[in-house]
């Protein structure tokens, strides 16, 4: 909606023999009222604009009203109104004189496209990724960077014009060009190879207008994206935050214009009563589909652009809401003289003679374009044939399907065929050069009037003073940041679920932390289990950041689809998320410092805790910002997933913890210069230790140790550091010799820590305002099996299907009937239930067509749901039979439901998921012969020869099968179930008018051989409802208005309604879209009686109940029938799902090949950074800690097999629904689909680690290794999947990864040796610990038996007593057991000994309380970890196995 709307008030309305005709004062509406005025598809139901025009004059009287009394301080609620009405003649009047003399000036661009061609890639460019197509490629160097395939046209020379105040609807099958055609009128070109020809906007030209104007022309496409967790009303106010209008009438606040706004779309689009409803999606619960679809058309509204395209956003909404939402498009172009352009699937008539001019594509061809009233007789004159009850748009559109067409008497052989010839035709025809006269005409008229100079001004006072004149955003940088920011942290609290477990589990991790390092002693013990403390509080809270990657990617289609409205800047939307992570960044590190500062027993100076806490957040937020910039960069999560926990392997790696400063090899040291983590590590270390002294005196402390050695001038410090016979060791000089650190940089590092954060973010920031790597743009593109894409033109497969003799489907033998009485259904909601079905019954019988209808909200959807067993929340009541018997196990089995969301595995192709559904469903009886054959029916029943071979895809990216050809996919795999009864949610949904109809003709068909439907439809023409021979009617509050036969031409129905005072049904109207308004459906209808209680007390509902009790008399309460639950048995399912389950993974290259590189690098980093491992003291902690990289990389192996699992789920809940396989299949199939997986990338990390890094070359330690880290891989998979299949997100999953992977590596015993936990943890979780064996596992086979020599930096020096050796000195501790030995140089001196703290390998991990004797147990304890964690895996997928719904 345009600021428009209270800047400048339109004209008042004024019929054709109005006497005052003068131009000055406005143009008069080109609509005349129709004579018919009843309900027609054709003439009938013509819109009524002096009714509609009433309404809406009233709505502006009611802001009129309003915008008074703010003008005059009274403030109020708009939605409250008040006791004051004014009358229109005083408020327009009051209105044109404010106008005058606030001179505002008007937004009114017309669209001018001359020789549009657009072309893109072919279905030839590639065929369907595998992880051989990978390798090849790989391999062709030859080939990188070179095109392949052919390109497409699109769209070829096409010429169209829209004046402003004008609507053009443009009509075509899919595939026709009709989606392209508005992207790139929107100035949206991205994804297309070539686009040639040139797009005008009122003078402008395209290059300008899209850097500039941007936000003046929107597109709004098909599908609905927005954040579920919003509400409407806080999605609608974010959207008017950014485009109030800096030049408003005086006295009117920004506020009172969003109140205004928001008033009058709420109302427009009948939204009003759900504003403070959330969005929803399919997991989170919120508006129906129909009420999303408003509100999605309603923040394009709110932008104010003054050009708009309309991608088939009748989707989803019924006939009457439909027609609501086309004549409020009308009225807003003809008020605002906005451009309009539209394309629609099933328009009635009554919609498509709102518009002015229509364009009619085929295959990308303009075969018309020009007046709506003349398309029909233009195509008459050239020899075809409109069926008096087909309405005109699905005569168009049917005329490029040769299937379709009909033809008049003797003109069989002189019409058009191919798309080539239409155009021709339609070129030499007087309405192409009448069109072209008059698109010349409009072009000078441009050019004289220039309309651009008012609108750059009008644009330019639409800014807000300190937005840029030149800028496409109405707000300025600030308001965008504020508004942003606002909405930032109505996200963050929304999803309340994610906000809890994200502080609970910080709040239970960092106790349990700190637990494990209870009081750490102050002494020169304490320093070792202070690094590990340290370091872990650093990777936790970076792990912790990795959970906002998934956050951070599922926000990306809102913001593609605000970047196209020119909302703001989308740098601005992250410089927003850091805005809001400062608080919440606090807030975490303050809880988690509480809970862990002091039960751990850091030095508790004011000064160190305050530096200890600025360094966390600083860390956790340039974290959030590494993750993120990632995102940025990369097109998906897969890739942004492997690619920042990849590198965020290197940071760990290199943070100077595990590999210290003075021991990094040159060649790799320049990680640790670019590392954030090692800054931030160094400042929190030496924050801690700086200036304190730690005490050698006490057990562990010094050496060496026995019952003579009392004299602490005779012994040395256990740590590095300290000077011989010191009694405490410097804590700067320990830093020094360990690390190579000096404490006073220590406020340099956390300025570095500062820097790479601004970095990150400024990179982050640029990259999406300048980077376009999110899904979205040109044409659906698809990819077929090698070799397999179509070689038939579209002419030759439609003259072929033409000739194909129509087969009879076989009769059923024995028919189905399916009744239910008295249902009703009740949800649980805030505050108490709400009853969505209320005493509903019906029956359908072998035979019947039943069509189930009502407006949106009625329950029609939840009545489906109800009776095919789907729900899982709420309370059912009622009573349902099938053939006079209790429904059993096998009932969903048996039915088929397509439902309304188009689910499907993405890596099939199109005949894969067919013959899957056949295979799983059909008999067991039944040969694979034959169900081939039955699959191959059906696919050229749904016209789908062309598309069998081609990969379905997602509906999300380009890749893959289009929206219209989902939906025939999801009503084919019900159908080669061959199941007893069958219902359908919207099956024509999104569909064209002949797609439709095939879909209904083929229903019918199935009718008439027997079988029983029940099917949910929106907007049927009359062509379709006659199909229907029985309707079941809803209204809002889900009760019953009318149940029973329609009878020819609808006649027994219309005589009911008739018969109880419904208004009288025009005889050329449409019946469905009579029954509709009759009871009140649409945005704006309002219902003329209470049907639902008419029903009630009708003979009509007598009489069913008395038949549904005959039934339920009818039926044995006591049979118990125990019927097989699936077709196969537990083995061909386990076949038939793993078969399937194995080709998912080898089409996902970026899961599969990503995670293969991330093991090959992750192997060779760690391999060149610990390279040829010598026999040093330092070698021993190194040999440890180069295993501790594993542990990291086991993580991102985690959070990679989760989103997989999810998708695998969201099929397998719909199959398993069905009643396809059970979740055991399922659940096996996802382990054992990982294995050969598993194996592989164990045999690659060894290859690329084991030998770089010298460890041990004999083949039963080598052996050892790849069984131990083959089982480790295997653990950590399913460890993931664990985790996934009782998380409902990713999101979810993301944020409950870091508690337990920090759990594990916090009692492995490498952080805090396993006797210096407190006795609680060392009892018990250090035993249940799977890394603990696999360290021990891994450990004890390196070091076993391997001779240490200690280098001088390993050694503790200490002086003998005067007149002893340090041999004799040191005698009595080697015979105590002690551990190491004295260099032999020194055995005979009198004035150093220089101990070494290890002799053999084993004194290194005997001190872990670890043997090699444990070696094969530690295996064994993993692989059952492994075995525990596949069953968890089940019981949650059994628990799980269905949706909340």
């Amino acid at each position: 909606m345009d600021t428009e709307a209270f800047e400048r008030q339109p004209q008042t309305w004024r019929n054709e023999d109005s006497p005052d005709n003068d131009d000055n004062n406005g143009a008069p509406l080109s609509r005349q009222k129709s004579s018919a005025g009843g309900f027609g598809e054709r003439t009938g139901n013509a819109v009524d604009y002096d009714e509609a025009m009433s309404q809406y004059e009233e709505m502006r009287r009611e802001l009129t009203k309003q915008s008074t009394i703010n003008a005059q301080g009274g403030g109020g609620d708009v939605e409250k109104g008040g006791a004051e009405r004014f009358d229109l003649t005083d408020y327009l009047s009051g209105i044109d004189r404010r106008q005058n003399a606030e001179s505002f000036q008007p937004k009114h661009l017309g669209l001018v496209v001359k020789n549009l061609t657009v072309k893109g890639l072919g279905a030839d460019a590639e065929w369907i990724p595998t992880l051989a197509t990978v390798a090849e490629k790989t391999f062709k160097f030859w080939e990188w960077g070179r095109k392949m395939g052919h390109d497409r046209t699109i769209l070829n020379d096409i010429n169209l014009y829209c004046k402003p105040g004008q609507m053009v609807l443009v009509l075509g099958r899919p595939g026709a060009g009709c989606t392209t055609l508005l992207r790139v009128m929107a100035d949206m070109r991205k994804g297309f190879t070539a686009v040639e020809g040139d797009v005008k906007y009122g003078g402008i030209e395209a290059t300008e207008f899209g850097k500039v104007y941007k936000g003046e022309v929107c597109y709004n496409q098909e599908e609905d994206i927005n954040y579920p967790t919003l509400t409407a009303k806080q999605t609608l106010s974010f959207a008017l935050r950014l485009k109030t209008p800096g030049k408003r009438l005086e006295g009117e606040s920004g506020k009172n214009f969003m109140g205004n706004m928001i008033y009058m779309l709420g109302n427009m689009l009948g939204l009003t009563k759900q504003m403070d409803t959330m969005v929803g999606n399919e997991f989170v619960r919120g508006l129906s589909g129909g009420e999303r679809k408003r509100l999605t058309i309603a923040e394009q509204m709110t932008t104010g652009s003054c050009i708009n395209c309309w991608d088939c956003s009748t989707r989803g909404l019924d006939a009457a809401s439909a027609l609501d939402y086309i004549r409020s498009l009308r009225i807003m172009t003809d008020i605002l003289k906005k451009t309009t352009v539209a394309t629609l699937y099933q328009a009635s008539d009554n919609i498509f003679n709102l518009f002015d001019n229509t364009m009619v594509l085929y295959e990308g061809h303009c075969i018309y374009f020009g007046p709506v009233l003349q398309a029909k007789p233009y195509f008459e004159s050239l020899g075809f044939f409109c069926p008096s009850r087909k309405s005109t748009p699905d005569f168009l559109t049917g005329i490029s399907n040769m299937q379709e067409r009909e033809y008049r008497p003797g003109f069989e052989d002189k019409v058009p065929v191919t798309p080539a010839e239409f155009e021709t035709a339609y070129k030499n025809s007087e309405i192409y050069k009448q069109m072209m006269a008059g698109m010349a005409e409009y072009e000078n008229e441009v050019q004289q009037s220039r309309p651009d100079v008012a609108f750059r001004q009008a644009v330019e006072e639409a800014h807000s003073k300190r937005a840029g004149k030149r800028s496409p955003f109405t707000a300025s940088a600030y308001q965008q940041i504020k508004a942003l920011t606002i909405r930032q942290f109505q996200l963050i609290y929304g999803d309340k679920g994610a906000l809890v477990s994200r502080f609970g589990g910080v709040v239970v991790k960092g106790i349990i932390m700190a637990s494990v390092f209870f009081k750490m002693p102050h002494a020169a013990s304490g320093l070792f289990s202070r690094g590990g403390f340290l370091f872990f509080s650093l990777t936790f809270n970076s792990l912790i950041s990795q959970s906002e990657l998934a956050t951070f990617m599922q926000g990306r289609g809102v913001l593609e689809k605000h970047k196209s409205f020119s909302l703001y800047r989308p740098a601005f939307f992250y410089i927003a998320q850091v805005a809001a992570d400062i608080p919440l960044a606090f807030i975490q590190v303050i809880i988690f410092q509480l809970c862990v500062y002091f039960i751990a027993g850091l030095d508790t100076t004011a000064g160190q805790y305050f530096t200890y806490l600025i360094n966390l957040v600083f860390i956790n937020l340039c974290m959030n910002g590494f993750f993120r910039m990632f995102g940025s960069f990369s097109p998906n999560f897969f890739l942004a997933s492997q690619a920042s926990s990849t590198i965020l392997i290197a940071m760990l790696i290199y943070s100077g913890y595990l590999i210290g400063y003075n021991h990094m090899h040159p060649w790799l040291m320049w990680i640790y210069w670019i590392n954030p983590m090692a800054y931030s590590f160094k400042a929190i270390i030496s924050n801690e230790v700086h200036g304190n002294y730690f005490p050698c005196e006490g057990e562990g402390n010094y050496v060496p140790v026995g019952p003579s050695y009392t004299d602490i001038a005779y012994r040395a410090c256990s740590v590095v550091g300290a000077e011989p016979g010191a009694a405490a060791v410097y804590g700067d000089d320990y830093l020094k010799a360990k690390f190579g650190y000096n404490t006073w940089e220590r406020w340099i590092d956390f300025v570095a820590v500062v820097l790479f954060f601004f970095l990150f973010t400024v990179v982050t920031a640029l990259s999406m305002e300048y980077l376009s790597v999110g899904s979205g743009g040109g044409s659906q593109i698809k990819v077929y099996k090698r070799n397999r894409a179509p070689t038939e033109d579209a002419a030759a497969l439609a003259e072929k299907r033409a000739n194909r003799p129509q087969d009879k489907l076989e009769a059923v033998s024995d028919g189905t009937t399916f009744s239910w009485q008295h249902i009703d259904y009740t949800v649980p909601v805030k505050g108490g239930h709400r009853q969505l079905l209320n005493d509903v019954g019906g029956i359908v019988r072998p035979g019947h067509l039943t069509a189930l209808m009502g407006s949106s909200g009625a329950g029609k959807t939840t009545l489906l749901d109800v009776l095919s067993q789907r729900k899982t929340i709420g309370k059912i009541e009622g009573r349902m039979y099938m053939n006079s018997e209790k429904l059993f196990s096998d009932f969903e089995r048996i039915t088929g439901y397509c439902e309304q969301m188009d689910v499907h595995n993405p890596n099939a192709t199109v005949r894969e998921a067919l013959k899957f559904s056949a295979y799983l469903r059909q008999p067991a009886s039944v040969s694979k012969q034959e169900k081939d054959a039955y699959v191959e029916q059906i696919i050229e029943l749904l016209e789908m020869e062309n598309i069998g071979d081609a990969l379905i895809g997602t509906a999300s990216s380009n890749k893959g099968i289009s929206v219209e050809e989902r939906k025939r996919l999801t009503i084919g795999v019900e159908l080669v179930a061959k199941p007893k009864l069958l219902f359908l949610d919207e099956p024509t949904s999104g569909l064209d008018a002949q797609s439709s109809f095939n879909i209904i003709r083929f229903i019918r068909k199935l009718a008439d051989a027997g079988w029983p439907v029940l099917c949910t439809i929106h907007q049927p023409s009359a062509t379709l409802f006659s199909y229907f021979d029985h309707i079941l009617l809803l209204v809002r509050g889900g009760r019953t208005a009318y149940h029973g036969e329609i009878g020819e031409d609808s006649k027994a129905m219309i005589h009911y309604f008739e018969s109880n005072g419904a208004s009288k049904c025009s005889p050329s109207a449409n019946p469905a879209e009579y029954i509709l308004e009759v009871v009140g459906a649409g945005t704006a209808g309002v219902a003329q009686a209470d049907w639902a209680e008419i029903w009630a007390n009708s003979q009509n509902a007598k009489d069913l109940q008395e038949e549904l009790e005959t039934i339920h008399n009818e039926v044995d309460q006591n049979l118990n029938r125990k019927p097989s639950n699936y077709s196969l048995n537990f083995f061909q399912q386990c076949m038939l799902v793993y078969k399937r389950m194995n080709v998912s993974y080898w089409r996902s290259p970026s899961y599969n090949v990503g995670r293969l590189i991330k093991v090959c690098f992750v192997a060779l980093l760690s391999g060149f950074s610990f390279w040829k491992l010598g026999d040093a003291g330092y070698d021993m902690e190194n040999r440890l800690f180069c295993i501790f990289c594993t542990l990291i990389m086991a993580n991102s192996l985690i959070v990679l097999v989760q989103p997989r699992f999810m998708e695998e789920r969201q099929w397998f809940r719909r199959e398993h629904a069905s009643k396809y396989y059970g979740w055991m299949p399922f659940a096996l199939s996802c382990v054992a689909v990982e294995m050969p997986y598993i194996w592989i990338f164990d045999a690659l990390f060894m290859f690329c680690f084991y030998w770089t890094a010298g460890l041990q070359n004999t083949s039963d330690r080598v052996g050892y290794f790849f069984l131990l880290f083959g089982t480790f891989l295997g653990f950590s998979i399913s460890f993931g999947l664990l985790i996934a299949a009782f998380s409902t997100t990713p999101t979810m999953a993301a944020v409950i990864n870091p508690f337990f992977s920090s759990i594990l590596i916090l009692f492995a015993g490498i952080m805090q040796a396993p006797d210096a936990m407190p006795y609680f943890w060392r009892s018990w979780m250090y035993w249940l610990d799977p890394y603990h064996y696999l360290i021990e596992g891994f450990v004890v086979n390196e070091l076993d038996g391997f001779k240490v020599n200690c280098r001088d930096e390993d050694l503790l020096s200490y002086r003998p007593p005067p007149g002893q050796n340090c041999e004799e000195y040191s005698r009595e501790f080697f015979e105590l057991g002690g551990p190491g030995y004295i260099r032999e140089e020194s055995l005979n001196s009198t004035e150093l000994c220089e101990y070494c703290p290890y002799n053999y390998g084993d004194d290194f991990y005997s001190r872990l309380g670890w043997t090699f004797d444990n070696r094969y147990r530690d295996w064994g304890v993993l692989l059952a970890f492994w075995v525990f964690n596949t069953f968890a895996f089940m019981f949650f997928v059994w628990l799980f196995r269905k949706p909340r719904r």
